[in-house]
């Protein structure tokens, strides 16, 4: 866990105070907040982190900081369900190729074999090269999103990182708020997943999947820190935009990055046209087989419906 002291940068031309907190894990978050950390009220008058209504803010600020570290709720079975849509959707392979000469076997060389080469023979040997992605997901969104829009974002999410796995990528996930408010930055990062490791569903589930998250956890984050501005407290900041953020974590053009679920496209109402949407917001035609995906989630969505 770090709490930075806040520091000036520059973003695309423009100066703003940032005020950063990183966490190495959903334990060393709870562990933070359960220290009771004290809050900004000066500028957080309204704490509504904890005020806020559950039918906006999800479940209670206390219960929010334990299911960090509890076993994980009955949607966790949904969840499971449908994260399985779309590994049997086969990534659309590009192999690629070199020509070795050999001894024997393949295809005989008549220039070489003329020649006396005793390398004669041809033949054509798959190119194995590491595949590494970064993947970037803003975890803050706007008012309006519904939590139909977070779940279906989530599983949508999860389904493209399995894939790219299955595929033989080796993937970074970086989690992370960044909001704005005038000329001051909020920035807190979650680690999630490191190149190394294997997604852990159970993590990506407690971060991803419910509105808690940003609206309980998130927002208390936020009262923690040392911000001046006032108007802080009227909406919490807004999440920045996809550009900005590319130029603040400095993204290459290949880094995958998962904007608020409404930029990408998400509506909340069908996830299989959700997630053509979001396939087709991150030109990913060409790696995911998207028509059996979507038929694999309306498959299994129907399931869940049949046994509710």
């Amino acid at each position: 866990m770090q709490i930075f002291a806040p520091e000036k940068v520059r973003v695309m031309g423009d100066g703003y105070t940032l005020y950063r907190v990183r966490f190495t894990s959903l334990y060393a978050l709870y562990e933070y907040l359960k220290s009771d950390p004290q809050t900004n009220n000066r500028v957080f008058y309204r704490l509504h982190s904890v005020l806020g209504e559950e039918s906006f803010a999800g479940k209670p600020y206390s219960k929010a900081v334990e299911d960090l570290v509890s076993t994980v709720d009955y949607g966790y079975k949904e969840f499971l369900k449908l994260e399985k849509s779309i590994n049997g959707a086969k990534l659309i392979r590009t192999n690629e190729y070199r020509t070795v000469k050999t001894l024997a076997g393949g295809h005989l060389n008549i220039v070489d074999y003329s020649k006396g080469s005793p390398l004669c023979y041809e033949t054509l040997e798959k190119v194995r090269k590491p595949k590494f992605v970064r993947i970037y997901i803003l975890l803050a969104y706007r008012w309006n999103t519904t939590k139909s829009e977070v779940f279906n974002r989530a599983i949508i999410i999860t389904n493209i990182v399995k894939a790219l796995e299955n595929f033989g990528y080796n993937v970074e996930l970086n989690t992370f708020e960044l909001s704005v408010c005038h000329d001051e930055l909020f920035y807190a990062i979650v680690s999630v997943k490191k190149h190394s490791e294997r997604i852990n569903l159970e993590r990506l589930y407690k971060i991803l999947c419910h509105v808690e998250f940003l609206r309980r956890i998130s927002f208390r984050l936020l009262e923690t820190t040392n911000v001046t501005d006032y108007e802080w407290e009227d909406g919490y900041g807004a999440a920045c935009q996809e550009d900005f953020c590319r130029a603040f974590l400095k993204l290459n053009k290949d880094d995958i990055y998962f904007d608020q679920p409404k930029e990408l496209g998400i509506r909340g109402y069908d996830l299989a046209d959700d997630f053509e949407a979001v396939i087709n917001h991150l030109n990913l035609n060409d790696k995911i087989d998207v028509k059996k995906a979507k038929d694999e989630f309306r498959n299994n969505v129907r399931k869940l419906k049949k046994e509710q």
